[in-house]
């Protein structure tokens, strides 16, 4: 009997497009619940190369930094992703951030200070760096923590679009994070004030 029940489910998955093979022991004297579905394993939201990418509008909670990748992508409150965008760090972006001139990126959790244009860097938002954590570090180290961390755009020869690729290709601000003018953009429409920053190794 359930030798039957077997290779009839065998057959129907052959029919209705459920090909994908899962290697699950089967124990044929167990209930199977009929509601369980198998879900493929989500791609890496941060494993990303591309410039600038808006998956759908919305306000974003959260903005998330992977230094590793080079990627910054905002969520919304149910966690959905809304844009994704690859940035430049500081020149030394390996570590985090401890002292004025170190040219390292930070790591924590920060909110926005301002949202404002920029003569410099077209747009640019400002962090709260440093938090209560990056002072007590580098006051550990006896070195003052630094300041002015900004999410910024590119400088004025940039801002036609053709140096997008020349922004995006190497580390080379103070430890801020850099990204195109028309990525600046899509953030400066999905942010407020409220939207938290986390900056992650």
């Amino acid at each position: 009997m359930n030798k039957k029940i077997v290779l009839l489910l065998s057959g129907m998955a052959l029919f209705t497009g459920c090909l994908h093979r899962v290697n699950v022991p089967v124990d044929l004297n167990q209930t199977v619940e009929s509601n369980i579905s198998i879900i493929e394993p989500e791609l890496d939201i941060f494993d990303w190369q591309q410039n600038d990418e808006v998956i759908k509008e919305g306000v974003a909670t959260k903005m998330v930094v992977v230094k590793s990748k080079r990627v910054l992508v905002l969520f919304d409150a149910e966690g959905n992703v809304l844009n994704r965008h690859r940035i430049s760090l500081g020149e030394h972006p390996l570590g985090a951030k401890r002292e004025a001139g170190d040219k390292k990126t930070p790591e924590g959790v920060y909110h926005i200070v301002d949202i404002r244009h920029d003569p410099k860097y077209y747009k640019e938002i400002l962090i709260s760096y440093p938090n209560e954590e990056d002072r007590e570090a580098s006051k550990k180290l006896g070195v003052n923590p630094g300041g002015g961390i900004t999410f910024h755009a590119q400088v004025p020869w940039n801002w036609g679009g053709v140096g997008d690729e020349h922004t995006l290709s190497h580390d080379w601000t103070n430890g801020c994070m850099a990204m195109t003018n028309k990525g600046m953009d899509n953030v400066w429409n999905s942010i407020n004030k409220d939207t938290i920053v986390e900056i992650r190794e």
